[in-house]
């Protein structure tokens, strides 16, 4: 009775914080697709939620060329999208407006990135998968520091929380620790043990590490054939960060690298041999499967409660994308490249607002569009603190540039153009200033 009191309790508080996080919208799902080892034909997917229509390969049509050999994650960091290209050493920094390439991450021969998360203002950490290392990264010029951690084997999926970050060190079934790295020092300060082959991790707000373990599929002879008692099985972990003691666990023969919280309904949902729930109430797996079947990656979208199912097919043609409700409803589908393996999801209020610090805004300001809804023309004012170059520029909801309002040397004050949309369709517009100190984004929408 205590133990479901305290799920109740939780529960009850994330049901209100929910109520906040419903205010936002979401927008677009990006889909990382490997392509084929050696091929260089990765790609990047871009699902429009408004129109319910897919476009594959945006990165290649914005740039002219392949993103490169396997992209193997996808993240958000200071409002751009981060595209972790595996066999290519590089992370390609990617605009999330039109996928153009801003910028890049490179690392030197031999090196295979798997995983970016951001640490601080300033830092991010990249997990070596082959290097058994953390690379660390300086945000400001996206150079590759020399603060490089010796992690364990395999070091897989990585997060942050509250100033320390948790490498997960897969193995391939062969190791089982995670460690604990203080992101001030650089230094791994604790190590805890799971099952063989930790990969997916997510923290509760209750200080909870909740981790899924793949297992170890067991040592082969020289024909091939499995050597009795060396396989391993996998599992979910629950440990409290506070103070190291796990909570909970639940064995597993083998699973996939996801796993997804949705703590509003009490549930951790995990990739193993179909979607399976883990219920928070009691700590045990719920005895039926919710979506039976066999899917190369999960994605979970909080807001809306919905499970995205990356089904690879035959591994060499493109892949599909199957949307699930958190009850196991299934919502449709869409087309993607080939080996879908990775989810990013956009909210509006990510691509609406400005992800420059305080300082820099001070010196520019792009105001909202007047009137808003419009129909067929608006407003667009900015103003600038200082005398120097502009573009304004306005986007479709996927992406594509649709006009170029202003280009050129501004003085200093405000200034005002019109956007006349009548050869455009209804819909969602995004606006973006892109100044010498920095930029701003703001929607607008078109009604006919």
């Amino acid at each position: 009775m205590k133990k479901i009191r305290y799920y109740l309790l939780i529960a009850g508080l994330f049901a209100s914080a929910n109520l906040f996080a419903q205010n936002k919208e979401l927008v677009n799902v990006v889909v990382g697709n490997e392509g084929n080892f050696l091929a260089s034909n990765a790609t990047i997917t871009n699902y429009l939620l408004e129109t319910t229509t897919a476009t594959n390969g945006v990165f290649l049509s914005a740039n002219g060329v392949s993103i490169g050999d396997v992209v193997q994650s996808l993240a958000w960091i200071d409002g751009k999208i981060f595209a972790v290209v595996n066999n290519s050493q590089k992370i390609v920094v990617v605009n999330p407006l039109d996928f153009t390439q801003t910028g890049q991450i490179t690392f030197g021969e031999g090196a295979s990135p798997r995983e970016i998360v951001q640490v601080t203002d300033s830092k991010a950490y990249v997990t070596d998968l082959y290097g058994s290392a953390v690379h660390s990264v300086n945000l400001n010029d996206l150079s590759v520091t020399t603060d490089t951690i010796s992690v364990g084997i395999n070091p897989d999926r990585i997060i942050e929380h509250n100033g320390y970050a948790y490498v997960g060190n897969n193995g391939f079934g062969s190791d089982s620790t995670i460690f604990k790295v203080d992101v001030s020092t650089n230094a791994v300060v604790d190590t805890f043990y799971v099952s063989r082959g930790p990969a997916g991790m997510v923290v509760d707000s209750q200080d909870n590490l909740w981790v899924v373990c793949t297992g170890y599929a067991g040592d082969y002879d020289t024909e091939w054939n499995l050597i009795p008692g060396t396989a391993r099985n996998g599992g979910i972990h629950g440990i409290n960060l506070q103070n190291g003691i796990e909570i909970a666990f639940e064995e597993l023969a083998s699973a996939d690298s996801d796993i997804a919280l949705d703590e509003q309904n009490g549930a951790l949902y995990v990739n193993s041999g179909g979607v399976r729930v883990f219920n928070l109430a009691n700590n045990e797996m719920a005895a039926d499967t919710l979506i039976p079947g066999f899917f190369y990656a999960m994605g979970y979208e909080s807001v809306g409660g919905s499970i995205y199912l990356a089904n690879a097919k035959d591994f060499s043609s493109t892949g599909e994308i199957l949307m699930y409700s958190n009850s196991g409803e299934e919502k449709g589908s869409f087309d993607a490249g080939i080996i879908p393996g990775s989810f990013l999801f956009v909210y509006d209020d990510m691509i609406s607002t400005s992800n420059e610090s305080e300082e820099k805004i001070q010196l520019f300001a792009l105001a909202q569009n007047y009137p808003n809804p419009f129909n067929p023309t608006t407003n667009i004012e900015f103003s600038l603190q200082q005398p120097g170059n502009i573009i304004l520029q306005v986007y479709s909801s996927n992406g594509q540039k649709v006009a170029e309002l202003a280009n050129g040397y501004y003085t200093t004050g405000s200034h005002s153009v019109t956007f006349d949309a009548s050869k455009y369709a209804s819909g969602i517009y995004i606006y973006r200033i892109v100044t010498e100190q920095g930029s701003i984004s703001r929607k607008m929408m078109l009604i006919k």
